[in-house]
């Protein structure tokens, strides 16, 4: 029979034989007393002693104490990095009921990045109950070690508010700190902030610095936010070229709000030569997406006919998916085109019910055009008061010169 000789140093490294081999057994006894008066885990004293004894065995039986103690310091150490290896491959799988046992055992032992993986399985509610509180309990653990996702989880949180009160100065001072670990998102965030003065005082420069940062990284949100500033000259930055240059890279990636404001610049002719079908491919991008304020524009173009073929079917399409998503302006068109049953068959009900939403918003045309309705009597019983009360804020939201606005002032006074 052929005898298999294995080598020992090669399967268990030299991190667990080294000591013993170069000093001997009595060495590896005395440091696993040591360890063991300053509070080290006993599985971890007792493999010290496993590997102390195989040191002077044969190497028939040595390898079995090997393996022993290589279980052994895994199982007592702080962390063992194959449990992490198998909670994620666990998560990938869809085996959430394991990797949520792996993760809150490790995480319990004080692993950050299973810290944070916990945190992200409370906060999605992936094979536990949807709980935020507990989710930012276990981000806090983790960013306090220094994890810059969860320093980033964090900064989302207070940015808006979500299960803590906002808090835009907190908010930045989480983001700073992911974002100088090199953690991309949190790099965008910041930028944005300094952009907008939010949380930190108005800092073009620096929020051109970081959104720089994470848009060469290849974020599309940074790409777009960084070109945005060069369209609008924002800090100075006067090259309309590198506008289209950011924008049209994060609206390659697919992201919507880029191919939007790619579709407004081909549409305006700001920042790139004017083309109606550019535009129209881009707004259509992000329409279909369901990007709101590129479904309204879209319907606008189809509704206008303005250098395009009129499509008022097509415009009540696309306004309809906007003005689901609350854009007063389209709700306000939408209302319009079922009064005057333009693209569909006339709905005065319909009519009613999204100038109202509007009107609800703020929108002043749609308060406007609802104290007419009361007035009238369209679509409702004629009610003096309620007709005052949407004059009133029509007035008070009204802005600039309107064709409106001379009939407005009239009806308010023949109430009043």
């Amino acid at each position: 029979m052929v005898m298999v000789r294995w080598d020992y140093r090669f399967l268990f490294g030299e991190r667990f034989c080294k000591p013993c081999r170069s000093n001997g057994r009595a060495e590896c006894v005395r440091m696993s007393r040591s360890e063991l008066a300053s509070g080290q885990s006993a599985f971890k004293v007792f493999s010290a002693e496993l590997l102390a004894l195989a040191n002077g065995w044969g190497k028939s039986y040595s390898i079995m104490a090997f393996v022993m103690a290589a279980f052994l310091l895994c199982w007592g150490s702080p962390v063992c990095a194959d449990d992490y290896s198998f909670a994620l491959k666990a998560y990938q799988k869809g085996n959430f009921e394991r990797a949520l046992e792996l993760w809150t055992n490790l995480a319990e032992r004080g692993d950050p990045r299973s810290q944070y993986r916990l945190s992200r399985m409370y906060q999605q509610g992936s094979g536990v109950e949807q709980d935020l509180y507990i989710a930012i309990g276990w981000s806090r653990k983790a960013a306090a070690k220094g994890h810059s996702g969860a320093q980033n989880f964090l900064g989302w949180r207070y940015f808006k508010g979500d299960g803590v009160a906002q808090n835009y100065t907190e908010a930045a001072s989480w983001y700073v700190k992911a974002a100088l670990q090199g953690n991309v998102k949190a790099q965008n965030q910041l930028g944005w902030m300094l952009l907008h003065g939010l949380g930190l005082p108005q800092n073009f420069d620096e929020a051109r610095k970081w959104l720089q940062d994470a848009a060469t990284q290849g974020d599309a949100e940074a790409q777009n936010n960084l070109g945005w500033m060069y369209l609008n000259e924002m800090g100075e930055l006067t090259d309309r070229g590198q506008a289209l240059q950011w924008i049209q890279k994060a609206a390659s990636q697919g992201h919507a709000k880029a191919q939007d404001n790619l579709g407004w610049m081909y549409h305006t002719g700001k920042g790139v030569g004017w083309d109606i079908d550019e535009a129209v491919r881009w707004y259509r991008e992000a329409a279909v997406q369901g990007h709101a304020r590129a479904q309204f524009r879209l319907g606008a173009l189809y509704y206008n006919g303005t250098d395009f073929s009129q499509d008022l079917v097509e415009a009540k399409k696309w306004f309809e998916l906007a003005a689901r998503q609350g854009i007063a302006e389209t709700q306000f068109n939408l209302g319009v085109m079922y009064f005057n049953g333009e693209g569909t068959a006339p709905d005065i009900g319909e009519a009613l019910k999204w100038v109202e939403k509007a009107a609800r918003q703020g929108l002043a045309v749609a308060q406007y055009t609802l104290g007419t309705f009361y007035q009238d009597g369209v679509g409702v019983s004629i009610d003096d008061d309620r007709a005052l009360y949407w004059f009133r804020k029509a007035i008070g939201n009204y802005e600039g010169t309107t064709d409106y606005a001379e009939d407005l002032l009239q009806r308010y006074q023949e109430l009043e």
